[in-house]
């Protein structure tokens, strides 16, 4: 598929903006188990470009003027941009989300299969600057050149190359083949903790080399973890969510309301890998006890955990450790992987391959 193909994409006929990250105000201590109740802002919606450009006012114009400026020195050429149709060729659908979407695509020097994410440009898009680098570059680009430098982590999805055009960023990923997303598998499958276990072990690895790299992925969940059903191999993808690691606290969330840690819901602010460890329990949960765990906030506060009777004792443990209110009282990632749980016989999930 070439360039022009894209003109009969709904996508490049009406685009919604990024969904803005949303600041919640601290919350005054409530009644004993109160009813939690979120706000959010409208998202706002952006037109696409007509045919030619409108007049614009001259501050505008040096903004635009600058930020294609300021991404000169990257690795995205001018012409590289415009040639991005001559060097891959794009092929079905493979997804889409609130702020980009994602085609199949064959790099045509070599036939190797990518896959080509197209994210929404909008006016609030954070670029920043690396340390030791000159370039400013897209949050996500940026987060995922953290992530990609060498040695590259097996279990966390590469990016090649990525580029830019007044519509769009576009990012060049690796795509695995054959793989389907974990929320999928898990509903066709019905998963051992042999099977979990090796799962955990890959997307915990996958966590503590973000982290390594000074990264917070914030958006662990099934739909964001790729698998191969034949071999059980993991790759964590979409960084959409992530942010620069900090020592201090953060005071915005925008990952998925689910995976939202108390401590964010009744004091506003959370730590990074607190907050990882918690989203792990609750994929661990969702894997072992096929079941979605929290259905609101009240419940993430209040909630209780239940456990299918043939549960073993050790799984049910390292849930209930990873899922404390109390957000000091959880492992790092590192207990993680010492726990017990974790010592049995990792690679008896062979058994349970599918043939």
């Amino acid at each position: 598929m070439d360039s022009s193909c894209l003109v009969s994409d709904p996508h490049f006929v009406r685009m919604e903006s990024q969904e803005s990250h949303l600041k919640r105000k601290r919350m005054d201590p409530a009644p004993e188990q109160p009813e939690l109740q979120s706000k959010e802002k409208p998202r706002k919606r952006m037109d696409a470009p007509p045919e030619g450009p409108e007049p614009q006012p001259k501050e505008q114009k040096r903004a635009k003027k600058r930020r294609r400026t300021e991404t000169e020195g990257n690795n995205v050429k001018t012409k590289k941009r415009a040639n991005i149709f001559s060097r891959y060729t794009m092929g079905k659908r493979l997804g889409e989300g609130g702020s980009a979407f994602v085609y199949a695509g064959v790099r045509k020097s070599d036939r190797k299969k990518v896959a080509l994410k197209f994210m929404y440009r909008s006016e609030v898009d954070p670029y920043i600057t690396l340390p030791g680098d000159t370039r400013r570059l897209p949050l996500e680009v940026a987060l995922m050149e953290l992530v990609c430098k060498p040695p590259h982590c097996p279990f966390v999805i590469e990016l090649l190359e990525w580029f830019e055009t007044p519509a769009f960023f576009l990012l060049v990923l690796e795509r695995p083949d054959p793989c389907v997303d974990l929320l999928d598998y898990c509903e066709e499958v019905n998963m051992s903790e042999c099977t979990a276990r090796s799962i955990m072990q890959q997307v915990l690895s996958a966590a503590l080399h973000c982290r390594d790299r000074g990264v917070i992925h914030r958006d662990i969940t099934e739909s964001n973890i790729l698998l191969n059903p034949q071999t059980l191999d993991v790759k964590l993808i979409d960084f959409g969510c992530g942010d620069l690691l900090k020592d201090t606290r953060y005071t915005e969330f925008t990952g998925t309301r689910p995976l939202y840690p108390p401590e964010w819901i009744t004091e506003a602010e959370y730590e990074a890998e607190p907050a990882t460890v918690w989203a792990l329990g609750i994929l661990l949960y969702q894997l072992l006890c096929k079941t979605k765990l929290f259905s609101g906030e009240h419940e993430i506060v209040y909630g209780h955990l239940d456990f299918p009777d043939d549960l073993s004792e050790a799984s049910c443990s390292l849930i209930k450790w990873c899922l404390q209110r109390d957000p000091k009282r959880r492992p790092t990632l590192e207990q993680i992987l010492a726990h017990h749980w974790f010592q049995g016989q990792v690679n008896e999930e062979q058994q349970n391959k599918p043939k």
